[in-house]
C-alpha cells in the first residue's frame, strides 16, 4: 500500500514538473525566434526614402504605398499599394499617424528630405513584422496541438518555422509576406477546429481572414481553399469513405454552411482593402500596369501547361536555399512520410493540395523562378505537416529508444545548423552596409574638388551602386548612369554593382572588361562577408532576395583626373 502511495506520488510529481517545464521550454523558443529577428534591425534605417535610395528595394514600394495614406486626414487611398493589396498599408498607417501626432499635426511626413521620419516609420514597421512573425509561431504551435493533442510535436513544428531562414531574414524587413504567413496559419489552426465544431461563426472567421489574406497580397486568397478542402475530405484515412463516398460528402459539403466562408470572405476583402470595391477602376488599373508585367500568361498555355520544369527549380533550388543549410530535409521528410501515411490523410492532404496548387499557380505564373519569397506562403503549412508527422512517429516509436534518439539527435543537428546561419547572417546585417563604406570612401577621395561619379547600369544597380552614390550628389557632384558598352564618358569614379557576391573569376572579367576600355583603373571591392566560425560563408547561389544586406560594389578611377 505505502509502496503503491509512493510511486503515485513519484507520477504526480513527475506530471507537475513537466506542466512547469513545458510553459518555459515553449517561452525559450519564443525567445529564440524573437533574438534572431531582432538582430540587424537596424539595418540600412538610414539609406534614405527613393527607388535609388533604399537599400531594400522592396521596402520603397511599402513606404510609398503608406505615405499616400493619412488616417489622420480620412484619406485611405493608396494607389501604390493597390498592385498587391492595402491591408497591411492600413496597419503600417497607423504608426504614421501616432509619428505625426508625436512631432507635428502640419509635419509632412511624406517629405522626401525628411529622413529621419521615413527611417522611425520603417524601424516601427519592421517591429511590426517581427511581433507578427513571433504571433505566427505560436499559432502554427496551437494548430499543430489542435491536429495532434501533443506537445512536443507541436513544439518542434514551430521550432523549424522559428529558425527557418528565409522567415527570419524577411521578419526584419517592411513587406507583406509576413502577415500573409500569420493570416495563414491561423486559416489551418481554424480549419482544424472547424472539423470538430462547425458553428456558423467558424465558417464566417475562416472566411473574413482569408479575405483579410487575399487583402494583404491577392494571390494569398487561395487559403480561403484549406477550410473547404478540411470539410471536403474529412474522414478521408478511411478508404471506403474515400472511394464510395466522396461524392456523398461533396453533396454535403454544397448544403452545408460553406457559404458563410463565402460571406466572411467578402467581408474581410472589403474591410482589408475597400478600394476594390469603391474604386475598382483605379484597382484595375494598377494590377494591369505593376501586377501583371510579372505574370508569366505564357506557361498556362497548351503545350506548357503540364510542364513543371519551373515548379522543380522552385522545389530543388529555391526552397532549401530559403531553409538552408539542411533544415529542408526536414519537411521534405515530413510530405514523403505522410504521403505514405493512409491514416493521415484526413489531416495532411488538405494541405498537400493547396500547397500543390499555390506553388503551381505561383511558380508558373510568376515571371521567372528567381526569387525564394514566392514560397514563403507554404511555410506555415510545411512546418504544421512537420509536426503531424513527428507526432505520428512518437507513437511508432514508443519501444524504439534507440531509434527514437537516433532522430532526435539528426533533428538537432538539421535545426541547429539553420540557427548557427540564422545568427551569422544576423550579424553580418550588424556590420556597417557595403554601400556605406563606398560612400564614406568616396567623399574622402574626393574631397572639395567637383566630381562626376558614374553608375553601371548593370542589373540591380539602384538598390546595390546607386545608393552609396546619390546621397552625395550636391551643386559640385554629379551622379549619372552608364552603359557596358561605353562607361566612363566624363566621369571621375565608376561604381559596378552586384546584389550578391560573385566568384574572382568573374570579377577579374569584368574588371578585365573594364580596364580595357582605357578610361579607368579598378581600385577596390566592397562586401560584407556572412562568417560562420571564422570562415566565410558565400552566397553568391543564394536568390537575389536573400541578399539584398549583402550586395558586392566594384570600384573604379579615372586613369587622367578631369
Amino acid at each position: 500500500m505505502r509502496l503503491a502511495t509512493f510511486f503515485q506520488h513519484g507520477t504526480a510529481e513527475r506530471r507537475f514538473m513537466q506542466q512547469s517545464l513545458r510553459p518555459a521550454i515553449f517561452s525559450a523558443l519564443l525567445l529564440l525566434g524573437a533574438y534572431l529577428r531582432v538582430m540587424g534591425l537596424s539595418w540600412g534605417l538610414n539609406s534614405g526614402y527613393g527607388h535609388d535610395l533604399n537599400f531594400q528595394p522592396d521596402e520603397w514600394v511599402s513606404l510609398r504605398g503608406v505615405l499616400q495614406l493619412d488616417l489622420l486626414a480620412g484619406r485611405i487611398k493608396a494607389p501604390g499599394a493597390y498592385f498587391e493589396g492595402t491591408f497591411n498599408y492600413y496597419l503600417w498607417a497607423v504608426p504614421q499617424a501616432v509619428l505625426k501626432l508625436a512631432a507635428n499635426k502640419h509635419a509632412d511626413l511624406s517629405d522626401s528630405v525628411n529622413t529621419q521620419g521615413h527611417a522611425d516609420l520603417l524601424y516601427i514597421s519592421r517591429w511590426m513584422s517581427v511581433l507578427v512573425d513571433l504571433c505566427t509561431i505560436v499559432i502554427v504551435f496551437v494548430a499543430i496541438r489542435e491536429a495532434t493533442r501533443r506537445f512536443y510535436p507541436s513544439l518542434l513544428g514551430a521550432l523549424c518555422y522559428a529558425v527557418l531562414p528565409m522567415q527570419v531574414i524577411y521578419a526584419h524587413f517592411m513587406r507583406t509576406h509576413i502577415l500573409s504567413n500569420l493570416l495563414c496559419a491561423l486559416v489551418i489552426w481554424l480549419s482544424f477546429k472547424l472539423r470538430k465544431s462547425q458553428s456558423w461563426q467558424l465558417f464566417v472567421l475562416v472566411g473574413l481572414i482569408s479575405g483579410l489574406g487575399a487583402a494583404t497580397r491577392y494571390p494569398v486568397g487561395i487559403i480561403v481553399l484549406i477550410p473547404c478542402l478540411y470539410l471536403l475530405f474529412d474522414g478521408g484515412s478511411d478508404v471506403r469513405s474515400c472511394r464510395l463516398r466522396f461524392a456523398e460528402r461533396a453533396k454535403h459539403f454544397v448544403a452545408s454552411q460553406v457559404w458563410l466562408i463565402g460571406l466572411g470572405f467578402g467581408i474581410g476583402l472589403f474591410l482589408g482593402h475597400p478600394m476594390l470595391f469603391l474604386d475598382p477602376s483605379s484597382v484595375t488599373q494598377a494590377i494591369s500596369n505593376e501586377t501583371l508585367r510579372y505574370a508569366a500568361f505564357h506557361e498556362f498555355s497548351g503545350s506548357q501547361l503540364l510542364n513543371l520544369s519551373v515548379l522543380w527549380r522552385y522545389v530543388a533550388y529555391l526552397m532549401p536555399f530559403a531553409m538552408y543549410p539542411l533544415l529542408w530535409v526536414v519537411p521534405y521528410c515530413a510530405v514523403l512520410y505522410l504521403l505514405f501515411n493512409r491514416r493521415l490523410y484526413n489531416l495532411s492532404i488538405p494541405i498537400l493540395i493547396f500547397s500543390l496548387l499555390y506553388l503551381y499557380l505561383m511558380g508558373k505564373g510568376y515571371l521567372a523562378p528567381y526569387f525564394a519569397r514566392i514560397t514563403m506562403l507554404l511555410f506555415p503549412g510545411l512546418c504544421v505537416l512537420v509536426g503531424i508527422a513527428w507526432g505520428d512517429l512518437q507513437l511508432q516509436m514508443r519501444n524504439k529508444r534507440i531509434l527514437a534518439v537516433v532522430l532526435t539527435c539528426v533533428l538537432v543537428l538539421i535545426v541547429g545548423s539553420a540557427v548557427i546561419f540564422d545568427i551569422a547572417y544576423d550579424r553580418a546585417m550588424q556590420q556597417k552596409d557595403a554601400r556605406e563604406v563606398v560612400r564614406d570612401d568616396l567623399k574622402k577621395l574626393i574631397g572639395e574638388t567637383p566630381a562626376k561619379i558614374g553608375i553601371l547600369r548593370l542589373g540591380a544597380y539602384f538598390y546595390t551602386a546607386m545608393p552609396a552614390a546619390e546621397p552625395l550628389t550636391s551643386q559640385k557632384v554629379t551622379v549619372q548612369l552608364l552603359q557596358l558598352q561605353d562607361p566612363g564618358q566624363d566621369a571621375d569614379f565608376l561604381l559596378v554593382g552586384f546584389p550578391r557576391q560573385i566568384s574572382p573569376p568573374q570579377i577579374n572579367a569584368i574588371v578585365g572588361q573594364i580596364e580595357r576600355r582605357g578610361k579607368f583603373k579598378y581600385t577596390k571591392t566592397y562586401s560584407v562577408p556572412v562568417k560562420i566560425f571564422g570562415h566565410e560563408c558565400t552566397l553568391a547561389r543564394f536568390p537575389l532576395d536573400m541578399t539584398y544586406p549583402f550586395p558586392m560594389i566594384l570600384l573604379f578611377r579615372a586613369r587622367v583626373p578631369m
